[in-house]
């Protein structure tokens, strides 16, 4: 087993080169379907603040698929392991400066995202669309801004370093000269407490204190609505009833006086109109329900993702001779992990959200107009 991590066959090179090649064409396309989904659509989809912050995301992910192929190429190039860094030191800088941008990017992203949807659940603030817009072009630019700043140690950390064993060539990592040792050392606790300890504690708290609302209060809610609505039709069935026994004991001067104990209203019209508003609530729900399972699927898988570069940052603390990504096989599949996280985020999209899933189709059908794509001529679907 060690043999086939450190020397890989050709075969299982090439297997790992075809599997990077799909996963990264799945995350180029899905997350561009994303940003035609809402950015060609209606005023009122891209009023959504879910959808807006997830076009965000989508962007940064792009940016770390896009970054991440340099590495997928060097790492096909070269048979050896570590793989050698190709492409020079003004490369290794801005690649790597990029890709953590894309990740510090996503990160504050998602916690945005749980706050967004605690507020709007929990509290139920509704602000202008002008107020909303306002307060989502400064967040936005915030996100942008604190992920430059604390991606740009990186410009000037980045050195290339030679292979032990092939002092030809070089790998791409942050300088181990002790005039910087403090200071990378700072850099990366802050990186780890600031973009993985402290935003999967928020979001965990956040999205316990939100499926608690929407799964357990709200179902408990409805079911006493529901109750509520069977005793009044009961009632009402009673009076309609009632009503009509009493009419037709009166006296006959009463009915051509106009005064009748018959309800006005025909009998059946307010338990017509009561289930109607009963199944669009329903329906909202669900839709409620099936958004925030798909981002905590999607919050899920990132800091799943970016687990190994947090255990390996630990590992090195307290192993301070070597680093996990000396082992190829720990190397690779962190690598899948990430471009994983990234790729598939717009599969839970299609499957949870019917809008995203409704404009894939339409845009998927206009580019090829030769795969029949199924879609409702509707557009009306619960934004999140």
């Amino acid at each position: 087993m060690s043999a086939m991590i450190d020397h890989p066959s050709e075969y299982f090179r090439i297997f790992l080169i075809i599997l990077f090649i799909i996963i990264v064409l799945i995350g180029l396309i899905g997350n561009v379907l994303v940003l035609l989904s809402v950015l060609t659509n209606h005023i009122k989809i891209r009023r959504s603040s879910t959808n807006l912050l997830l076009v965000n995301m989508s962007c940064a992910d792009l940016i770390i698929l896009c970054f991440n192929i340099f590495d997928i190429m060097q790492f096909s190039y070269d048979r050896s392991w570590p793989a050698a860094w190709y492409l020079g030191l003004p490369l290794c800088k801005i690649i790597r400066f990029s890709q953590v941008l894309g990740c510090y990017v996503s990160v504050q992203t998602l916690l945005i995202i749980s706050i967004d949807r605690y507020i709007a659940i929990i509290h139920a603030v509704k602000l202008s669309h002008s107020n909303r817009c306002k307060r989502l072009l400064l967040i936005v630019i915030i996100i942008w801004s604190i992920g430059i700043i604390m991606a740009s140690p990186n410009l000037f950390l980045l050195v290339l370093h030679p292979i032990h064993d092939r002092a030809e060539y070089y790998v791409c990592g942050l300088s181990d000269d002790k005039t910087y040792s403090y200071f990378v050392l700072f850099y990366k606790y802050a990186e780890s407490i600031l973009f993985y300890f402290i935003p999967i504690f928020l979001q965990a708290i956040l999205y316990l204190l939100i499926c608690r609302k929407i799964f357990l209060v709200d179902r408990a809610v409805q079911e006493y609505c529901r109750a509520d609505q069977i005793q009044y039709s009961i009632s009402n069935s009673h009076r309609q009833i009632s009503g009509t026994k009493t009419s037709s004991l009166q006296p006959a001067h009463l009915t051509d006086n106009n005064i009748s104990l018959v309800p006005m209203i025909p009998p059946r019209s307010q338990s017509q109109l009561m289930p109607v508003s009963t199944s669009m609530h329903k329906m909202g729900d669900q839709a409620r329900r099936r958004a925030i399972i798909m981002l905590l699927l999607v919050t899920t898988l990132y800091f799943i993702a970016f687990s190994p570069a947090q255990i390996n940052f630990i590992y090195t603390k307290i192993n301070r001779l070597h680093h996990l990504y000396e082992n190829r096989l720990f190397f690779i599949m962190s690598i899948l992990l990430v471009l994983s996280s990234t790729a598939f985020n717009p599969i839970l999209f299609y499957i949870f959200s019917k809008f995203f899933r409704h404009k894939f189709n339409i845009i998927l059908r206009s580019l090829f107009p030769i795969c029949r794509v199924r879609s409702r001529r509707s557009n009306e679907f619960p934004m999140i």
